[in-house]
């Protein structure tokens, strides 16, 4: 065969493959012919997003014979039930790719080598480390915003180096969730650069424009109340917002923040009780806690957070905090988890620590959310790092439900919420007494003590005499004689 067949046989073929991309609109196109690597689809609900990313996988694997095109869900099932059946396999049928499906890998094998690896990584970073070593054309992430995993690993650190040797592509893909952290947020809220960043909603779907319409004209006649929660404002209008219910602490910056500590208060009351949160991946985090004799708010004065804090480290900065003379700190309350950690900072390093009671976590998590409510727990202003904490960790939830026995999400910082828990919990504002009342002798407020004592000497000497008592004033006014 000569090389003139060869082309005309190649022409011949192409000519017979569906186009899979003819029935997509506009935004859909835009995005999958963008030729950036990194791309993100952030869309509200029945946008089409994982609609997109089967024909996207399905043209790509189709114009590069032998390629590999991995979808990830968050789970395997999950990814099976968004992915496997009504868009595969209904395109394949429908338009005759002769796909070759396995149903217990979950592999499906195009005619010409390519194929599509459908999977899910958020139980654990073991079935992540699983997509090590391979090679892909393409990658979508599916419900980029709910992930729990370390995102920044999965894309920088697993798949863009899997993309390399045949120039692919990773595509993000998702609606805005309660997770107001992690990569996902950080790229559609401009704070990650280098990604290409395309948006739509569902009214630009054609094919549910209409019934797209008809639902929020329904919600706003049969249940306008229901505009004003975060889940509609996520689903519908794509928007970051968090859920306050699903907020593991109910922080609150009008309730509890503070510019400065009342000035009526002796400098004599205070104690101060520093709360340690170990970590080294993640940050460890130092909160300074403050509360008087003569006040029931707790008052937090300062914070310190860093990753990548070996054991003298931590202990040159809990002598930092010990050793301020505005601020004499009285406990420092740290996590014991790390056994070996304490044991050394106390020994080698010549400081007392207690550790920190991690029992029943959630259940204090509720005491301390009352006093919050209460506005008894102020934050200092400028403290944004353990504020944005406060307003950012959600509980684990199961659809739109929070999840039983409650967990922190672990996509989310927590370390300097940990480190405020610990060191709460060793605060004693509650048991406050207001201060008791100086009164100078000869003033206007000693007068009328006089007064009210001459009075209620009077009342009790004509109550005993009415009870049969022979009574008289003693001499120096303070009761009364038997005469």
């Amino acid at each position: 065969m000569t090389d003139f067949d060869e082309i005309v046989n190649e022409a011949i073929r192409l000519s017979k493959r569906p186009n899979v991309l003819q029935h997509t609109f506009k935004q859909q196109l835009d995005f999958i012919r963008d030729p950036a690597r990194l791309k993100v689809l952030f869309c509200t609900r029945r946008a089409a997003k994982s609609y997109t990313a089967g024909v996207y996988m399905i043209h790509e694997a189709m114009n590069n014979p032998g390629c590999n095109c991995l979808f990830i869900g968050l789970t395997r099932a999950s990814a099976k039930g968004i992915i496997w059946k009504d868009i595969l396999k209904t395109m394949n049928i429908s338009q005759g790719l002769g796909i070759s499906f396995n149903e217990s890998s979950l592999v499906a094998t195009f005619p010409n080598g390519s194929v599509i690896y459908v999977t899910g990584v958020d139980v654990d970073e073991d079935e992540m480390n699983k997509l090590l070593g391979k090679k892909y054309r393409l990658v979508c992430i599916d419900e980029a915003s709910m992930y729990t995993i370390d995102m920044h690993k999965l894309v920088y650190g697993i798949l863009k180096p899997a993309i390399t040797d045949q120039r692919g592509s990773i595509c993000l893909m998702g609606t805005s969730s309660n997770f107001t952290r992690g990569l996902f947020y950080d790229i559609t809220t401009g704070k990650e650069p280098g990604w290409a960043l395309h948006r739509w909603s569902a009214f630009d779907n054609p094919f549910i424009a209409r019934q797209w319409a008809e639902e929020l004209e329904e919600i706003d006649r049969l249940r306008p109340l229901f505009k004003d929660t975060p889940l509609y404002k996520q689903w519908y209008l794509n928007e970051w917002v968090v859920d306050t219910d699903k907020l593991v602490y109910k922080y609150d910056f009008a309730r509890n923040s503070y510019k400065e500590t009342p000035k009526s208060l002796s400098p004599m009351g205070w104690t101060y009780i520093l709360g340690v949160d170990l970590g080294y991946e993640d940050d460890t985090a130092f909160v300074l806690c403050a509360f008087h004799d003569n006040d029931k708010t707790l008052f937090v004065l300062k914070t310190f957070n860093k990753k990548h804090m070996d054991i003298t480290d931590v202990a040159n900065k809990i002598k930092e905090f010990r050793d301020d003379k505005d601020y004499p700190v009285s406990k420092v309350i740290i996590d014991g988890a790390n056994k070996q950690a304490v044991e050394e900072i106390q020994h080698r390093h010549h400081i007392a620590l207690e550790p920190a009671d991690k029992t029943g976590k959630s259940d204090f998590i509720e005491i301390m959310n009352a006093e919050l409510i209460q506005g008894k727990i102020k934050i200092k202003q400028s403290l944004t790092a353990i504020t944005q904490e406060l307003m950012g960790l959600v509980w684990v939830t199961e659809g739109d439900k929070i999840k039983f026995p409650r967990k922190e999400h672990p996509n989310l910082p927590n370390h300097l919420c940990d480190a405020l828990l610990y060191a709460w919990r060793f605060c004693y504002q509650w048991l406050a007494e207001p201060e008791a009342e100086k009164i100078v002798k000869g003033s206007k407020r000693w007068y009328e003590l006089q007064a009210d004592n001459q009075w209620e000497r009077e009342r009790e000497f004509l109550e005993r005499q009415q009870g049969g008592e022979n009574l008289w004033p003693s001499d120096d006014g303070s009761g009364f004689s038997q005469i």
